[in-house]
């Protein structure tokens, strides 16, 4: 307000009050005695006493300069108020515990050892649904797993249905094992809703739950709807061909899973029609396990035809079908169209000679194949003769033997064969991949070292063939060492190199090799 305006409502003031007091004088004693308590409160000595009520101007520099002096801009109680800051567990550690004493529960150490790792296996932990229950509670928040393995836990549908539940909250768990745990209807429905919108989960697996054709149709109407999953595995179940039938329709339009496991199934001929027509459709698929049902003559026709057109197969696992082996010539002939298959596994059926003659006479001359399998069945002299000449000229890689037949341990010499020729050819590739992993420049790898050098370097045997050549020889440690400067050199053949460690690791367990 300026000085103005301050003098003209001064002035106002006083004229009203000057008013009221000569109104006053004209009343009778008693009027007058009531203007004299009201003019007590007159608007000019209600100005006047808030004026007097305001601190002094030297008063109000004084405390500003102390709070300068002091640091203080308040002088309230209000920080002592304000609680401590508690750091966010991201973890979910801090809910699993409590959950645990909230349920009078002993939470699982391993658990809580491994919250923050990337991979998580809590397999054979006996959870149970109350176990379960907390652990995926506390998941709810995690952002550290990525893999998330609960097999053989027992937790049953209410687990899976807690487990689904996780999975609306958790963004970052991309592989998902719930193998082995008594999963029904209830708790494949929770799941399969969850993955109708979820886009995050990679891979499934529900392997030996006992599964029927009825949860078939829930997995189906999944399957029809997300185009994320890239892995499901639904091996050891029972699925008859009216669970494959509605599996197979939902597959003929889904080109984004790739791997796909039904091994171990209740499929028989009709249902093998059904799998070959939709890998006749489908180019998703990359690798199909179909191994331990049933073929017959019909199924092993329709699959054969199915690989001339199939455009996206890598590996296809047809171990133990009871596969016609009269097919034989003209299996040969599918695999020398299809260009993209490098993986046929067909061991464990009773295939005739004469049949496997023709079948190795048709992909000697056009095949795409780098590995053929035919473990556990029998081979003669001069089919033993007849493989080593194929794989010498083609560089296919032949996996057979374990089962009788001529010379039953030189499938597992000629591995060890390879593996000498294999370093022997690529040792411009391997030398800098061992002189790495030797750190500490002595000259010595370990066993474990060794493998990962020979896998990197593209070494085409199967894993448990690789473990056979190297874990027997140490298989309570991987810390025997091995000399790759001998190697690098070719001083020392790796048959020759492996009897070394076989001598050494007998030593050290006190039994003659």
């Amino acid at each position: 307000m300026s000085k103005e305006e301050a003098d003209s409502f001064l002035t106002q003031i006083t004229e009203e009050s000057a008013e009221e007091e000569d109104a006053g004088t004209k009343g009778t004693p008693d009027k007058q005695s009531q203007s004299l308590t009201s003019s007590q409160e007159t608007p000019m000595k209600q100005w006047f006493k808030v004026i007097d009520e305001l601190p002094d101007l030297e008063e109000m520099e004084a405390r500003a300069n102390a709070q300068e002096e002091t640091g203080s801009e308040y002088d309230t109680d209000i920080e002592d108020e304000v609680p401590e800051k508690v750091a966010y567990d991201s973890s979910g550690k801090d809910v699993y515990l409590q959950l645990c004493r909230d349920m009078n529960m002993i939470p699982s150490s391993y658990f809580t050892r491994h919250i923050k790792d990337p991979s998580l296996c809590l397999r054979h932990l006996t959870l149970g649904c109350n176990g379960t229950i907390a652990v995926t509670k506390a998941l709810m928040t995690n952002t550290f797993i990525e893999n998330l393995d609960l097999s053989e836990n027992n937790i049953e549908d209410d687990g899976a249905i807690s487990v689904a539940k996780m999975l609306t909250e958790n963004y970052f768990i991309t592989e998902l094992t719930l193998s082995d745990n008594k999963i029904q209807d209830r708790g494949v429905a929770a799941l399969c809703e969850v993955l109708n919108d979820h886009s995050y989960v990679k891979s499934l697996s529900l392997r030996g739950n006992g599964l029927k054709d009825n949860t078939a149709e829930l997995l189906a109407e999944m399957l029809k709807r997300n185009y994320t999953l890239a892995k499901l595995d639904l091996s050891h179940n029972s699925f008859s061909c009216k669970g494959i039938s509605t599996l197979c329709t939902a597959l003929q339009t889904n080109d984004s899973l790739g791997e796909l496991d039904l091994s171990w199934n209740k499929v028989r001929a009709t249902g093998s029609i059904l799998v070959a027509k939709m890998l006749a459709v489908n180019m998703g698929l990359v690798s199909f396990l179909f191994s331990n049902n049933g073929l017959d003559k019909e199924g092993t026709k329709a699959i054969i035809k199915a690989l001339k057109t199939n455009s996206s197969l890598v590996s296809l696992d047809l171990c133990n079908t009871r596969f016609d082996t009269t097919q034989m010539k003209e299996l040969g002939k599918s695999l020398g169209v299809n260009t993209t298959l490098r993986i046929l596994k067909l061991g464990k059926n009773t295939i005739k000679e004469p049949d496997l003659e023709l079948l190795l006479n048709a992909i000697s001359t056009s095949t795409s194949l780098y590995i053929l399998g035919l473990e556990d069945i029998s081979v003669s002299k001069a089919l033993y003769t007849r493989l080593c000449d194929l794989e010498k000229e083609t560089g296919l890689v032949i996996h057979y033997g374990h089962c009788g037949g001529y010379q039953r341990s030189l499938p597992m010499l000629k591995n060890e064969l390879l593996l000498d020729e294999f370093i022997t050819t690529n040792i411009n590739k391997l030398a800098p991949l061992f002189l790495n992993k030797d750190k500490e420049k002595t000259g010595m790898i370990t066993v474990k070292e060794f493998k990962e050098c020979l896998k990197d370097a593209g070494l085409r045997l199967s894993t448990n063939q690789l473990n056979w050549l190297l874990d027997m020889i140490n298989s309570s440690n991987n810390d025997d060492l091995i000399s790759c400067r001998d190697l690098i050199s070719g001083s020392k053949s790796i048959p020759a190199t492996l009897e070394d460690l076989r001598k050494k690791s007998a030593k050290r367990r006190n039994w003659n090799p």
